[in-house]
């Protein structure tokens, strides 16, 4: 198979091992526990502690984003005598631009004038995609849009905090449960600071989201701009001390514009499928961007069935949309409901819709009937 990204393209024959339990990937994952909700006025307006292994039978885990990439990278181009997977891994080909497709006969042009065949061809590349056009074809889903809201970045590291801070807060103590902290405005602005441990609690992972209009300069959907430190405080100047503290150390702060994509007709089209933010982009506002990408990910298990050949790879895409395409467009629609949120009540509110999915197989089966 060919996998096709926004820097480059990778060419692919599966590994046979499945996948490892979360909890053990070199990711830094950490689990869950607790869940605190502040007004803009500080006011605590939810304070849990959680099992989600007992709720739903697996831990809701935090990564840092670089973390996950890159132990997902090493698993996929790692020797077997090293990871232990069967399976020659995957060859990697950076900063070679895809600049036409096939989707029904499976080949790919690159800029270099080489042209790749492919039995499956899974287009992962992104809110800007080049493949998605040559899959949908209506011009009404070639781009994403914006949502009219923007996100603030950045992580502390808890020796920056310690000095600054002259202590190591509660929320990066590791004899604590791993805590998930939002502070929003619960008001037209739709503003929310949103804070986790990541890495083992060695750092503290920052979303702060604003409204476009509020911003001196028009943002874009670049994950590299840059955001202004003394923007953001002012942004936030009605919120608690404590966040503005946080706030006023901050470094390396980058500026990305939200957009969000309407659910698409389809997914596929002859050998080629559409796979995470190139398929069904969304804001973050139910933390299940990445999340949608990895069950994506998991429905390729559908061609690592015995007896699976070229032949077969179109009616599996069939079957995958079929799968995907609800689960993922009902999601998107989710998230835009939870954008302006109002009470801490609806911060939750599609909780287990988000947390239920039993995969690829089980969603096949027919519905029961009640």
């Amino acid at each position: 198979m060919s996998f096709c990204s926004r820097r480059g393209w990778c060419r692919y024959q599966h590994r046979t091992k499945r996948s490892p339990n979360p909890r053990h990937l070199n990711a830094g994952s950490q689990a869950v526990g607790a869940t605190k909700i502040f007004t803009r006025d500080g006011k605590l307006t939810l304070d849990e502690r959680h099992n989600y292994a007992e709720k739903y039978g697996a831990d809701w885990l935090f990564q840092h984003r670089a973390d996950l990439r890159n132990e997902f990278l090493r698993l996929a181009t790692e020797e077997t005598a090293t990871s232990g997977i069967p399976g020659k891994p995957a060859q990697i080909f950076w900063d070679q631009k895809v600049v036409d497709i096939s989707p029904e006969q499976g080949w790919i042009a690159l800029d270099t004038g080489e042209k790749i065949q492919a039995d499956l061809v899974i287009a992962a590349d992104g809110i800007k995609s080049v493949i998605r056009p040559h899959v949908v074809g209506d011009a009404a889903f070639q781009t994403a849009r914006p949502s009219g809201l923007s996100a603030f970045r950045f992580t502390l590291e808890v020796d920056e905090i310690k000095q600054s801070l002259n202590e190591i807060p509660q929320i990066l103590q590791p004899d604590q449960p791993t805590c998930l902290s939002m502070v929003y405005s619960f008001d037209d602005s739709m503003r929310s600071v949103v804070m986790y441990p990541c890495r083992n609690f060695q750092i503290l992972n920052f979303v702060c989201i604003v409204p476009d209009s509020s911003l001196k300069e028009e943002t874009t959907e670049s994950w590299t701009a840059s955001g202004d430190r003394e923007e953001l405080l002012s942004l936030f100047s009605d919120f608690p001390v404590w966040v503005q503290d946080y706030l006023r150390i901050a470094k390396s702060i980058k500026l990305w514009q939200l957009r969000d994509q309407d659910p698409l007709p389809t997914y596929i089209r002859g050998r080629t499928v559409l796979i995470g933010d190139a398929a069904h982009a969304m804001t973050p506002h139910q933390g299940q961007g990445g999340t949608q990408a990895v069950e994506d990910a998991e429905a390729f298990r559908l061609f690592l069935q015995p007896g699976v050949s070229s032949a077969d790879v179109p009616q599996l895409l069939q079957k995958l949309d079929s799968v995907r395409r609800p689960r993922a467009s009902l999601i998107q629609n989710n998230t835009r409901k939870a954008k302006n949120k109002r009470t801490a009540e609806e911060v939750y509110m599609f909780e287990k819709i988000n947390w239920t999915y039993p995969g690829i197989f089980e969603g096949l089966k027919p519905a029961k009937v009640a």
